[in-house]
């Protein structure tokens, strides 16, 4: 909690309308709907969560069988080695049949699957494929997520009949990063969960896993320093999740939330908890002008890089003090002067602490993240331009700034961004569900590219801010649906009951970010085809 009693994560709490076309950024992973897609073509398309973009349909079918094999070339072999095998033991969970990998340059006989890297179709990108159902099935792309992508297609489609219409589709996202965020700091999820949770994002072709698992309440992996809750999951463990969320095309990223938010970890070291001017303690904040403490941040972060090896680490950096709180830590100060020179003030010292941390993993070869608090106007000491920053409030935020930065602003001033709006891509236990964070919310009235600050409560936002980023802006990341577990509510919640909320949330997320033209316009017909296509079959 911040010191005036707030929280993002302890509130109580112009739409933008779903569209009928699409018009997405000319990137790695995107390219504008092609001007050969019909109406009719669009109308026409099967089924699927998130939509397919483009659809032809053919004539005859596709039926699944117990001679049904999965075809890999040689040439692909070593590449799709582990995209066929995935697939295969969904295919035999999802159908029953038990479809053997065979490597050959033979053609496919009627009945197989077919995957290759052969696309040549540039607008696919890294994570686009080409779909061909006849009396065999074609999976074709540039690279192995463009072919595991196709796969999860043809298990949607085969959950809803053995037999597959006739027909070809080509398909791609509009956003890099497509997923999650969940908080099991204050609510330990087991490692069960962890893998139900990794196959049904990847049922949704959703490919990015933050993991907020330290905080004030709990501590969730396994520490050398001794820190971890009495509920947490061993280094192995969690290096059995990353090969796992690995295979199934997942990113994972790691947040250790500091210098705030690390009430926990600071109850093993009274000695650094943050104190003002009259010797008041703040248990959950950190004095980083305590050289022995910025080690000991240091220690920890260096721990867990060998950990996680994906390409990002997160340092959080968010809700540490107010601009006018500074005043009342005369340390903080002098630590930004020592640092950077007398013109410096006490938050410039914050974004200097995240530039340290962001050399630091840079150095091993990461990016840095961080939420936006510290971002604010016309300051000589900025955070450096490579940090990710992932905006989740705006002025209205419970620790106010008088200069707040909007997404385009960082855009502007060369920074790459990630849609976090505290609403509708937050989620809680029970006691925090406004109108503004149902999953109609967040089908209806939102887009990937629109960003909604604190003060997004009502019913679609009437009335309150918004800022919108071009549609094409190649600098936004994407998105995902946040879980912080927190509030009374969370005392008694559980896994499954986070489990329940995310399933609708994360199907239309899935759409939201894949960014295809929608099957349909309103949640109340999306919900129907929520149901049909299950979750994923393991």
């Amino acid at each position: 909690m911040t010191d005036n009693g707030f929280s993002r994560r302890r509130i109580l709490a112009g739409g933008l309308g779903v569209f009928a076309g699409v018009a997405v950024a000319q990137t790695a992973n995107a390219a504008p709907l092609s001007s050969s897609s019909t109406a009719d073509e669009v109308a026409s398309r099967p089924s699927t969560i998130p939509a397919l973009r483009e659809w032809t349909a053919g004539s005859g079918a596709f039926r699944i069988g117990p001679s049904a094999r999965i075809v890999v070339r040689a040439a692909d072999s070593r590449r799709l080695r582990s995209d066929a095998q995935v697939f295969a033991e969904d295919l035999r969970a999802l159908t029953g049949h038990d479809a053997p990998v065979v490597v050959t340059d033979a053609a496919p006989r009627d009945g197989d699957i077919a995957l290759d890297l052969r696309a040549a179709d540039a607008v696919l990108g890294t994570e686009g494929y080409q779909l061909t159902v006849d009396k065999s099935v074609r999976v074709s792309a540039r690279a192995s997520a463009g072919v595991f992508y196709g796969t999860r297609t043809l298990l949607q489609l085969l959950r809803q009949d053995t037999s597959i219409a006739a027909g070809t589709a080509r398909d791609w996202p509009r956003y890099a990063e497509r997923g999650l965020m969940i908080d099991t700091a204050r609510k330990h999820h087991s490692y069960d969960w962890f893998v139900s949770q990794i196959k049904d994002m990847a049922y949704l072709k959703l490919n990015y896993l933050h993991w907020h698992f330290s905080d004030d309440e709990g501590w969730r992996i396994e520490s050398r320093h001794g820190l971890e809750s009495a509920e947490h999951l061993t280094k192995q463990q969690v290096r059995s999740l990353i090969e796992l969320a690995t295979r199934h095309h997942i990113t994972v990223v790691p947040e250790i939330d500091m210098p705030g938010h690390l009430g926990y970890a600071l109850k093993a070291h009274p000695e650094f908890q943050l104190k003002d001017a009259d010797g008041n303690v703040t248990a959950t904040k950190i004095d980083y002008s305590i050289p022995a403490a910025r080690r000991f941040l240091r220690d920890l972060v260096e721990e867990y890089l060998p950990l996680f090896p994906g390409p990002y680490w997160h340092m959080g950096a968010d809700e540490f003090l107010g601009e006018a709180q500074f005043a009342n830590y005369p340390q903080l100060g002098k630590y930004a002067q020592q640092e950077l020179g007398s013109s410096a003030t006490a938050q410039d010292g914050i974004r200097h602490l995240v530039n340290e941390f962001n050399k630091l993993v840079r150095s091993r070869g990461k990016t840095l993240r961080v939420w936006n608090d510290t971002f604010t106007a016309d300051v000589a000491f900025p955070v450096d331009e490579s940090v990710v920053v992932q905006w989740w409030t705006d002025l209205n935020t419970p620790i106010p700034s008088t200069n707040p930065v909007a997404p385009q602003d960082l855009v502007s001033q060369g920074y790459t961004v990630f849609n976090a709006s505290f609403f509708p891509t937050y989620d809680y236990p029970d006691y925090l569900k406004p109108a503004a964070a149902t999953p109609r919310a967040l089908y209806e009235n939102w887009t990937a590219n629109r960003f909604h600050g604190f003060a997004y409560f009502d019913d679609y936002g009437t009335g309150f801010p918004f800022h919108d980023l071009d549609a094409t802006e190649p600098n936004l990341l994407g998105s995902a649906v946040h879980f912080w577990n927190d509030g009374a509510a969370s005392s008694t919640w559980t896994e499954e009951k986070t489990a329940e909320s995310l399933f609708p949330r994360l199907r239309v997320m899935a759409q939201q970010t894949w960014e295809s033209a929608p099957l349909v316009s309103t949640y109340a017909e999306f919900e129907p085809i929520v149901q049909r296509l299950g979750s994923a079959p393991s």
